[in-house]
Order: C-alpha cells, then structure tokens, then sequence
C-alpha cells in the first residue's frame, strides 16, 4: 500500500470555490499552480468560464498564479494569453514528470513549500506535487463525463482501484480525502 501514498492528497475539496486562500496565504504559500483541463475548463472547450476567471484574478492579488498543463501548446496560448501565465510540457516532461513543477517555482523564485499545486488528477497533478514535497490538492473534475481517452484510462485502472482500496483499509481517510471526488 505504501507504494500508493504518491497519489494522496493533502487536501481535498470539490472545487477551485472550496479552497481557503486565506488559509494558505497565513501558512507562507506564495505560489499557486494549476492544471487546467477538468480542473479550470471542461475538457475539450475553448474558454475558461467566467466565474472561474473571477476567481483566478482574485487568487492573483494575493499570490503568483501558473497554470502547467499537459495540453497543446496551442490550446495554453488561445486560452490563456496574456491573462495568465502558463508553462507549456513538452512530450517528455508531462505530468506527473517535475519539470514542469521545477519551472513554476524557478519562474516565482519560491520553495516547494512556498507552493500549492491544484488539480484533479491523482496520476498527474497529484503525484507530480507529491514527487516535490509541494502542498498538492485535489479538486473534483469539472465534468467527469468527458475526458480524454488517457484521463479515462488513468481513472479506471489507477485511480478508482486506489480510492477503493483506501475505503478498505483506512475508512476515516477515504471519507476526509475521497469520498466525494468520485462516484465508485
């Protein structure tokens, strides 16, 4: 079981509106990084919603805000230039690989414990933060019903097989970190 502790969280909420900043903000963090695809956008759409945009413009008076995300290079740029910064992975350094994490804290000069990576992915964004020692959080997707083949893929061989697994064992965990994330 020790060996699936890569894919816990250290939080969990079940959105981008749950989190308290506030909180974070108090406890040093001065970064906040994000995926993008189910975590601020449903996937396969073209813009952020504008509540969502509300938020992000909030959260960066308070802190510097990065969305790394293994989307196309073209797709980062229509939806997110020149409102937010954003790092683009190449193949080889997708989540959960730390590259992309590595370049987020270079980019803002903070420490691992300065930063807080937000997503809805155990398998990318939760355990590339992990990796790190970055604060990771886990969010519910925006829209579980449409995904790419991957992220379905990931969520029913490595994701649900974890979550049941953790209800098993450790039923007062699966509760405070799982229990509403998804539908088992």
């Amino acid at each position: 079981m020790k060996k699936y502790y890569k894919y816990l969280p250290k939080f969990y909420f079940n959105s981008i509106f749950q989190i308290p900043y506030d909180f974070f903000f108090q406890k040093g963090i001065k970064a906040i990084l994000l995926d993008l695809d189910n975590t601020l956008l449903k996937y396969n759409e073209n813009q952020i919603n504008p509540k969502i945009k509300k938020i992000l413009y909030k959260i960066k008076k308070k802190f510097f805000l990065v969305i790394i995300s293994n989307a196309s290079k073209g797709k980062l740029k229509k939806i997110l230039y020149p409102d937010f910064d954003y790092i683009y992975l190449k193949f080889y350094q997708k989540k959960p690989c730390v590259k992309g994490f590595l370049k987020a804290l270079d980019l803002f000069n903070v420490s691992y414990d300065q930063a807080i990576m937000i997503g809805d992915q155990l398998t990318t964004d939760i355990q590339g933060a992990n990796k790190i020692n970055i604060i990771s959080v886990l969010i519910k997707p925006l829209d579980p019903s449409k995904e790419s083949f991957w992220t379905k893929l990931n969520r029913f061989f490595i994701e649900k097989p974890f979550i049941k697994k953790i209800k098993k064992i450790d039923p007062q965990l699966y509760k405070k970190k799982f229990q509403h994330f998804l539908e088992i």
